[in-house]
């Protein structure tokens, strides 16, 4: 399928979907040479987000949400930024998945899911994501906000 995303005259539009994936005040990320992303991706045409953040788990963490695990969105962000000089603008639903203690993810601290060796998923405690290169860069910010909000993100400052 065709992924939601447009280039234009004036830059590239994206809509993405991002998981917080937590347990134990720990926040699982992709990593890549000290770089650190959320599990996620672009959605395709004609696929809600729901059905988008699950197919991106599946794809990115070889794993199936179970009906253990509480997966909800949490806030919907506008987001402007550059990337490799080009101007972007971004509709990001981002979702927050807590596991369940018996979850099979829980208990590796780094791992490749399948053949993906692009990126390793590594845990990281919540006081310690201030601390590394963790895109998007507003997410140590907003980590412990439980309900749902809508804000816009300017070159990486949130404007409310």
């Amino acid at each position: 399928m065709k992924d939601l995303t447009f280039d234009g005259e004036y830059g590239k539009f994206n809509v993405r979907v991002a998981v917080l994936v937590e347990h134990n005040n720990k926040l699982l990320t992709q990593n890549k040479n000290e770089n650190h992303w959320l599990i996620g991706g672009r959605i395709h045409f004609g696929e809600d987000s729901n059905a988008a953040i699950l197919r991106e788990i599946s794809e990115e963490l070889c794993y199936n949400v179970s009906k253990k695990d509480s997966l909800k969105l949490n806030f919907i962000c506008e987001n402007f930024f550059m990337w490799d000089e080009i101007p972007c603008h971004e509709i990001l639903f981002i979702y927050r998945l807590i596991l369940s203690d018996d979850s099979e993810l829980v208990n590796k601290d780094c791992f490749i899911c399948g053949d993906n060796e692009q990126f390793i998923e590594k845990w990281i405690g919540f006081d310690e994501l201030k601390n590394i290169n963790l895109v998007p860069r507003f997410i140590p910010e907003y980590i412990r906000h439980r309900e749902f909000k809508y804000f816009t993100v300017r070159n990486g400052k949130i404007i409310e």
